[in-house]
């Protein structure tokens, strides 16, 4: 159940607004407190059982194919784990020194990630009540149509873009996987950047230039400005900041932002930041918005 802000509970001695910022703060990797539980959930996860012969019960082993899976996948470096025999024995130490190995990897949510999109056996949300207890910087959500790890976002925002993915064709397809590859574990902000502005060229080209499909975000931009005929349906607007200006200013950022778009460039500043890809993002998502809604409108 869901506690309303009014009555949530809040540690003894965490009353001021500041007090509260610092204990909402999220925290990236795997804090102290959480350690424990994690661990315990990953094991779950990698556990399944065999029966003894006269079947009087069963007994935890490894599930070996999905860890030596996930090991490689993860390049993770393990001793040999598969069973000498069918025991309570063999199993228990069978586990611990997986577990040994695992409890090594220097990236452990990404085991979880893993886990989550590749039908481990424990309960993922399980482990999303632990992410949200811990105030991690991740909760369970999906990825590429598997479970997985995703960087935690507002609850509105995030209802608004998945429902835009769906509704907006290609543009969707490209802003979906612009999404996935910012908010993952593994963020890749040049992926994200990169995608971000290909949903924005697939919205706009249809209606900016549909005789030329392999126009540019740029190509775009100055067809937009030479015409100025654009503008968004306003009543109102301000004299000095015509809509218009205002698309074209979102797309001008978008397009000039990319600073890592072509390489051979010394004294460019490098790969963009994660910082960056989440304003290209969050301008796509806006861009796409306006252009599949029809928004964005010739006069």
């Amino acid at each position: 159940m869901t506690e309303s802000v009014d009555n949530r509970w809040l540690p003894l001695g965490v009353d001021t607004e500041e007090q509260v910022a610092e204990y909402d703060a999220l925290h990236d990797g795997l804090p102290a407190w959480m350690t424990t539980p994690f661990w315990l959930w990953v094991q779950e996860s990698v556990t399944v059982y065999g029966s003894y012969r006269d079947g009087s019960g069963r007994f935890q082993v490894l599930d070996e194919q999905l860890v030596e899976e996930m090991c490689q996948t993860l390049g993770i470096v393990t001793p040999n784990l598969r069973r000498p025999s069918m025991s309570s024995d063999a199993g228990a130490t069978q586990l611990f020194l997986a577990m040994q190995v695992l409890r090594k990897h220097s990236a452990p949510l990404q085991i979880a990630d893993y886990l989550l999109a590749f039908n481990g056996h424990a309960d993922a949300s399980q482990l999303d009540a632990l992410l949200q207890r811990s105030r991690s910087l991740y909760e369970v959500g999906t990825r590429g149509e598997r479970s997985g790890l995703v960087r935690r976002v507002p609850l509105g925002v995030k209802d608004n873009a998945d429902a835009l993915f769906i509704r907006a064709g290609q543009a969707g397809v490209r802003l979906a996987k612009a999404w996935e590859a910012l908010y993952g574990v593994s963020p890749d902000a040049s992926k994200a950047y990169a995608l971000a502005i290909k949903s924005v060229e697939d919205a706009a080209i249809p209606l900016v230039s549909p005789s030329n499909s392999r126009a540019t975000l740029g190509t775009l931009i100055g067809q937009m400005r030479d015409q100025r005929t654009w503008s968004l349906p306003m009543a109102r607007e301000n004299d000095e900041t015509k809509s218009g200006d205002v698309i074209l200013g979102m797309m001008r950022l978008l397009w000039n932002g990319q600073h890592d778009r072509h390489g051979g460039q010394p004294s460019a500043p490098g790969d963009v930041s994660f910082d960056e890809a989440q304003v290209a993002v969050s301008l796509a998502v806006n861009l796409v918005q306006l252009f599949n809604a029809g928004l964005v409108q010739r006069i």
